[in-house]
């Protein structure tokens, strides 16, 4: 595959030296020529993939993607251009067999990696809409867990794109590694050409003679995060993620300076009043919150009209108060997790859940609650070493951690016990107490790759449907839940709130930036419910982070001042919800929605455009939120 014979270039007997000194030349803009059209069908590769979730982007859009990736393809042509030039140079002053094969083998490996990496880009995008980033990198760690998110034919798949490539892209390269003579011509000559080259490619890498290199920002050109991604080459964006700092220790969102960035703080732009409606029938009641993994409000017949795949979840809203406008902070459950316990919204790229030294400095809800005499539980059938999430819970205060070590399991899935199971032990476990409790219960179900172990309500095969067999699922597991608790000493005296973690970009193939895509299920039920509130909607606009602000509030206890989120049943407060996805914000409130690109800087989504001051003014409230969030992140080095 890698080898074959070319006509010689140059022959070392013949030639005068001008035609020899073209060789090593004529050798590397080949060879340049080759890496730019592997990364041509590789992005092909992506977009073919890619694309089967972005329905209206035509051939004209596809064209304009390659074309304005090409700068960045340039840019890590120049880079590979320097390292063949490292290891060739000393093939223009004597011929090294010996280097000829390592030269050749480095093209080997490089092509090899650049074809696992755009295969690891296709399934991170369909997974998550992004490519290799520092988040999806930190998963490497938890291989296992990693791969459990694959179906066994996605996986093949996505080997199978791999193998492609090499085979394909192997046999299209240049056929130069043989029989080409470089140890010729005048000395001169030779030098000249050593020390020419690494300054043109040089200069391919970093773009052009301009003061700014290049940088991702060149690729962004849609509102369509595919074609985005797809021009953000795949090889010279994790080259990128190799070298930059992996803590943030600047903002790169700050649109204020510090002194203004403080005066808007403090005149309460990012803060809320204090004031609360009670919606308890009990001053002290037991709190349950279930996070529901990956549900999104796509699938709630009381929201989206969806009668089909959550019926039960459509009956406990008859005895609960719905509130239909809810967002998610972000994309995966460490970032729902840390809002929902510790009021800290969702990070564009990186979460601070990994991040030790910082996480310990978060509130935390469960301390809060701790200190007012409530026990705590945290109830998941899964792996908690995953995503750092035991060392965070741990850190919060947790008194007990329930994971796959001690939760019983009929049968196993790959993310821990089917979701009937882990309801199933919260009942024998949580019996009468003393103390008023806090518990937390994670599902998983309805997780990737889809597995129920019922018979399937939706026969097609097709990712949709399988989404909403696993949510139909977990739906019935939660409503026989609830059902049994109904029938505990317990009951009488406990708010349930159910929220989903994160939204999906299924069934409805949702872009990454869709503000849909964001919002989630949220209802509050149980026994210490207002009765005048059952069957009730609230249309409030909120997010993750509002929760333990409201819970502490319901309560009436002093938490921590928030500068991030609201008492949701405060009507002196302006709702809003704020999320974040990779290098993108959003914010609603009940009149508008404003979506924003920082790096591409642009609005990719609005809603009621014609109020054009509102959309200023909420566009630069998310921006300010944005930069403030870094600045707590980046603060807790300090």
């Amino acid at each position: 595959m890698w080898g074959g014979s070319s006509a010689e270039i140059v022959d070392g007997r013949h030639g005068n030296t001008a035609v020899r000194m073209k060789a090593w030349w004529r050798w590397m803009a080949l060879l340049a020529g080759w890496w730019m059209l592997v990364f041509l069908l590789q992005r092909a590769l992506f977009l073919a993939f890619a694309l089967r979730r972005s329905p209206g982007i035509g051939i004209g859009d596809v064209l304009l993607c390659q074309w304005k990736g090409s700068p960045i393809d340039l840019s890590m042509t120049g880079y590979l251009l320097l390292g063949s030039w490292l290891l060739s140079a000393a093939l223009l002053f004597k011929e090294l067999p010996l280097l000829r094969r390592t030269l050749r083998a480095w093209h080997v490996v490089l092509l090899v990696v650049a074809s696992i990496v755009t295969a690891a880009d296709i399934g991170l995008f369909d997974a998550w809409g992004s490519k290799v980033d520092r988040k999806a990198l930190g998963y490497l760690a938890f291989p296992e867990e990693a791969a459990a998110s694959l179906s066994p034919g996605w996986s093949l798949l996505l080997f199978g794109c791999v193998v492609l490539q090499v085979v394909v892209l192997g046999r299209l390269q240049p056929r130069i590694h043989r029989d080409t003579r470089f140890a010729e011509g005048s000395l001169a000559g030779r030098i000249g050409s050593v020390l020419l080259l690494p300054i043109l490619a040089f200069l391919l890498a970093r773009g052009g003679p301009q003061d700014d290199p290049i940088n991702k920002s060149w690729a962004w050109h849609s509102h369509h995060a595919a074609l985005n991604l797809g021009a953000l080459n795949s090889l010279w964006n994790l080259m990128e993620l190799a070298v930059e700092p992996a803590h943030v220790d600047r903002n790169p969102y700050a649109v204020l300076t510090a002194e203004e960035a403080a005066a808007r703080d403090g005149a309460g732009i990012l803060r809320a009043p204090v004031a609360h409606r009670s919606i308890l029938r009990t001053q002290r009641p037991n709190i349950l919150l279930v996070l529901l993994e990956s549900w999104t409000a796509d699938v709630i017949a009381p929201i989206s009209g969806d009668s089909t795949t959550t019926p039960r979840f459509t009956d406990l809203c008859r005895s609960g108060l719905l509130l239909p406008n809810m967002y998610a902070t972000g994309f995966r459950t460490e970032q729902g997790l840390c809002a929902v316990l510790s009021g800290f919204p969702a990070q564009p790229t990186t979460t601070i859940m990994r991040e030790y030294g910082k996480f310990e400095r978060l509130p935390s809800l469960v301390r809060t609650l701790d200190s007012a005499g409530y026990s705590s539980t945290y109830w998941y059938s899964g792996d908690l070493e995953f995503a750092n999430t035991r060392a965070y819970l741990a850190a919060m205060g947790f008194d007990r951690l329930h994971d796959e070590h001690t939760v019983p399991m009929r049968r196993r899935t790959r993310w821990g016990a089917f979701d009937e199971d882990l309801f199933a032990f919260h009942l024998r476990e949580s019996g009468a107490s003393s103390r008023p409790f806090f518990h937390v219960i994670m599902t998983a179900t309805s997780h990737e790759p889809f597995e129920a172990p019922v018979r399937r309500v939706f026969r097609s095969e097709r990712e949709p449907f399988r989404y909403r067999n696993t949510v139909h699922y977990t739906d019935s597991c939660l409503g026989a839940f609830i059902d049994s608790a109904r029938r505990q000493d317990w009951y009488d005296s406990t708010l349930i709130v159910i929220v989903a973690d994160h939204g999906h970009y299924l069934p409805n193939y949702r872009e990454k930036h869709s503000a849909a895509r964001h919002r989630v299920p949220c209802l509050i039920t149980g026994g210490a419910l207002r009765e005048e509130l059952r069957g009730a909607r609230d249309p409030v606009t909120g997010c993750h982070v509002d929760l333990p602000v409201t819970l502490l509030a319901q309560l009436g206890l002093a938490g921590w001042r928030s500068p991030w989120g609201a008492d949701l049943f405060d009507a002196a407060a302006r709702h809003r919800a704020f999320w974040t996805f990779n290098e993108g914000i959003g914010m609603a409130d009940s009149m508008q929605t404003v979506v924003y690109d920082p790096l591409g800087g642009r609005v990719i989504e609005l809603r009621d455009s014609a109020r054009t001051n509102d959309r200023d003014r909420l566009l630069q409230e998310a921006q300010i939120r944005l930069q403030a969030i870094l600045d707590r992140f980046i603060g807790f080095n300090q």
